[in-house]
């Protein structure tokens, strides 16, 4: 380019950018922003032409500049692509051009726009791009800049017409394909406390879907180019006109912010938005109002984006097309199903209060979808539902029907958002897209309520899961309504200003028993359950060997009901937290709590005897299975503690007995093994001071972020750790011959040929992250959840070398850990020691030692 035009084309632009950024500050209209940088564009675009390719915008014949996708919409956000087709008449005049397209093209780049041109021959365009079914989508939006109007015409008039008219149906379903695969990638779901607000279920991505559909639809139906607003469900074309405008507003906002093409809604930008009123003018708004908003509005897309993909894609397969016919037999008196739709035989009747909440038991059962025609008669009924004055049965009836149905979780989500979910249990609209800002949990605290429920319906014996156990409790309750009823109540109190939210949801939870006039007894199951819904998560950071949690656990609960139901509770409610929460050891401790206490429940008094002659069956089928052992097998049991016979099959006591016999001759024996994601080595060496502190720093050099983690010793002064870890940086996932060289290190770091400063500086990465949720840590001391040692758990900010850290400090202070259990909920590390200190509990003043020098560690 050159410079004279070069300098003037970035003054240009550079002006007008900074014009435009003045505006939105001043309005916080994303709309005007979009218009303008499109216009801007076009200005750029025009003069480039003349310069490179004909000083007559019409000219020249063959060849033209046309604006697709975005830009052809003429909605261009501040930092987005800027696509571009150069079309031409024939594949001779492409490549005389080339060179002209090749330096129109750089001088953009070199303004440092994001410019993504193709160049296609009309007859390109007249047919289907299976490979890349986006750029036809991306000529439903084209509009020309400059060159051949005849051409253009061409194309638009005749061309895509012709082609999407052939090519509807195959068109139609490529395009449900990639935004199928797209939601399912997001979990399909608008409630992630995080979103994308392009690509994310109920985004932007999902209303230009729409408009998409709607076009194609005309197509079909008009035999030409239509107005997709026309095709919209009439009920959703206003409000889905107010949801486009706030994501536009949105998009803008977090593009100027990030000074990029960043759509990604985190926390600070969240905060951020709200305290600059984007898009929401209802006065002063936290964070988490503000995302209460943005919910409502995602809500809105995301049902038009259902409602038009049901209404336009059609049958994928006979098969489909099958299901869909078993489908429409489910018709009843009240309602039929048309493809998947659940449609009102009767529309009057919503009037009863029966027939309005039978159909969502319907959906309930069969997990369909509502016709966008019931919707809106839903929504037109519901004022004279809400003015009926209905007992509490007659609520709990209503809503008793859809939770125990195998879809529950669908009904209540469509109930709450059409507003039923509300007059049955109004309480729960406290927290209706509310957001718990911890990074732990990925959705709002309705959706985890509402995947929480889900899970219990989903856990079967006879699915292939790794939870059959816990499934067989579920067909062994009396009374599964009043688990979901609990799972409904459990987390209400998150919406108040009360830290702790268990009072709170239980206060709710009594009342809305008593509302629905339930038995005592029903009452107190359900109230049970919310006020200790927390307790098995808890023990869980326990050591569960221990007789001692067992025994407290089972106080609490007293029976084998309670039991079950908390136990279903809890898998559920950690499951619904984020996808990874319920890892397979977590789900395998659970089950092995639940398993322990109910045994507690149904023994007799003779506790000591039951648990010695378990204790001689054990060795005994060890010495069936290795009599070589003979007496290295007792010697190396002998002091042990029954956790460590409990937690090891008799094939892994026989190998550890093996490698400690190996210790005469090396000063360490490990054994490093896979774990369904994860890895678990354990190391058996003498005892010595620092020592656990010692291995988890080799872990640490190495970048392996420690998951769980046992530490235990006989009377001769042998120790079994064993620690499980997942390997961040895919090290030894990635490379098998790495496998050796890791487990040397540990005899390298324990016979002091390699010291672990040497390591950990060898093995360092790059600086930490910023934390994105300050964790403030708490130390806390338990001399009674264990008759044998001081229970210590540490909740601090999670970090690369924590436990090492921790333990050392331990080391320091004379202390040897018994137990570690290592847990960690998002940035939030949650680490339960059981210590010891010359072989008994620690006294007062030194568990303030112990404090003490820990906040000082962790306070760097």
């Amino acid at each position: 380019m050159a410079s004279g035009i070069a300098q003037s084309l970035k003054a240009e632009y550079l002006e007008g950018s900074e014009r435009l950024r003045l505006e939105f500050e001043r309005t916080r209209s994303g709309r005007s922003v979009l218009q303008g940088r499109s216009v801007l564009v076009d200005s750029l675009a025009h003069q480039l032409w003349r310069h490179h390719i004909n000083p007559d915008l019409s000219s020249p014949e063959g060849l033209a500049l046309v604006a697709i996708g975005g830009y052809g919409r003429g909605v261009l956000a501040p930092y987005s692509d800027i696509d571009l087709l150069f079309l031409t008449d024939g594949e001779l005049l492409a490549a005389a051009r080339k060179d002209d397209i090749r330096a129109f093209c750089q001088d953009l780049w070199d303004l440092r726009l994001k410019v993504s041109p193709t160049t296609r021959t009309l007859e390109d365009c007249d047919r289907l791009h299976r490979d890349n079914p986006e750029f036809n989508i991306s000529l439903l939006d084209c509009r020309i800049l400059a060159g051949d109007y005849g051409l253009f015409r061409r194309l638009h008039d005749q061309v895509i017409p012709r082609t999407v008219q052939r090519d509807w149906q195959e068109l139609v379903l490529l395009l449900a394909e990639v935004n199928e695969a797209r939601h399912h990638q997001a979990g399909d779901t608008i409630f992630h406390l995080e979103p994308n607000i392009k690509d994310a279920p109920g985004g932007l991505r999902d209303y230009n879907v729409s408009s998409w559909l709607a076009l194609l639809n005309g197509f079909s139906r008009a035999r030409g180019w239509t107005d997709a607003l026309d095709y919209f469900p009439a009920s959703l074309r206003d409000r889905s006109q107010e949801a486009k405008d706030f994501f536009i507003s949105v998009r803008c906002f977090l593009h100027y912010r990030a000074g990029r093409d960043d759509n990604q809604l985190n926390w600070e930008a969240q905060q951020a938005a709200a305290d600059a009123h984007i898009g929401y003018d209802s006065g002063a708004a936290d964070a988490a109002e503000w995302m209460r908003h943005y919910y409502r509005q995602a809500r809105v897309i995301n049902r038009l984006f259902s409602n038009m993909v049901d209404q336009v894609v059609p049958a994928r397969s006979s098969l489909f097309q099958q299901f869909q016919n078993w489908r429409a037999r489910l018709s009843t008196d009240e309602f039929s199903c048309v493809n998947g739709r659940v449609l009102l035989q009767q529309p009057s009747a919503l009037i009863s209060p029966e027939n309005f909440f039978n159909c969502f038991e319907f959906v309930a059962q069969h997990g369909l979808k509502l016709a966008a025609s019931t919707e809106l008669r839903i929504e037109q009924a519901l004022p004279a539902i809400a003015a009926m004055d209905l007992s509490g049965p007659q609520r709990w009836e209503a809503l008793r029907k859809v939770l125990v149905r195998p879809h529950a979780a669908k009904a209540l989500r469509i109930m709450q958002e059409l507003g039923a979910l509300g007059l049955l249990l109004p309480e729960f609209r406290a927290v209706e897209s509310l957001v718990i800002r911890d990074y732990y949990h990925r959705y709002t605290v309705d959706e985890h309520t509402f995947r929480a429920v889900d899970s219990i319906h989903k856990l079967r014996p006879e699915k292939k899961n790794g939870n059959r156990d816990l499934a067989t409790l579920l067909e062994e309750i009396e009374h599964p309504e009043l688990l979901i009823l609990a799972l409904l109540l459990h987390d209400l109190g998150k919406a108040g200003v009360n830290e702790d939210h268990v009072s709170a949801s239980l206060e709710a939870a009594m009342k809305v028993c008593r509302r629905f006039e339930l038995p005592p007894e029903d009452e107190e199951m359900v109230c049970f359950l919310v006020a200790y819904h927390m307790d098995l998560s808890a023990a869980m950071r326990r050591d569960i060997f221990d007789p001692e949690t067992i025994y407290a656990l089972a106080r609490r609960v007293g029976s084998q009901e309670r039991l079950k139901m908390l136990a279903l509770l809890t898998y559920a409610d950690i499951g619904a937290v984020n996808p990874t929460a319920l890892s397979p050891w977590k789900a395998e401790n659970l089950w092995r709590i639940y398993f322990a206490t109910a045994n507690h429940l149904n023994r007799s008094v003779d506790d000591e005897r039951f648990h010695l002659l378990g204790h001689d069956e054990h060795v005994a089928r060890i010495r069936l299975l290795a009599p070589q052992l003979g007496r290295r097998l007792r010697d190396f049991l002998e002091g042990l503690p029954q956790r460590y016979i409990a937690m090891h099959a008799a094939e892994e006591i026989i190998q550890h007995v093996e490698m400690a016999s190996q210790l005469k001759s090396s000063v360490v024996q490990t054994q490093l093994k896979r774990l369904r994601g994860d890895f678990a080595i354990t190391v058996i060496t003498n005892d010595r001071p620092g020592l656990f502190a010692t291995l988890a720093g080799v872990l640490a050099g190495w970048g392996m972020n420690i998951l769980k983690a046992d530490a235990f010793s006989n009377d001769s002064g042998v120790v079994v750790d064993r620690f499980v870890f997942s390997d961040r940086f895919h090290t030894l996932e990635m490379n098998v011959q790495e496998w050796d060289r890791f487990r040397k290190s540990f005899s390298d770091v324990l016979d002091r040929t390699v010291p672990l400063e040497k390591l950990a500086r060898k093995r360092g990465g790059s600086a930490a992250k910023a934390p994105k949720v300050k964790v403030e840590t708490s130390i806390n001391f338990d001399q009674n959840s264990s008759s044998h040692s001081t229970v210590v758990e540490v909740v601090a900010q999670d970090r690369s070398g924590l436990l090492h850290r921790i333990a050392a400090v331990f080391a320091e202070c004379g202390c040897n850990i018994e137990v570690a259990l290592i847990d960690t909920e998002g940035e939030m590390a949650i680490d339960t020691f059981y210590l010891r200190v010359g072989g008994r509990k620690l006294a007062a003043d030194e568990c303030s030692m112990v404090k003490a020098a820990l906040e000082l560690e962790l306070e760097s």
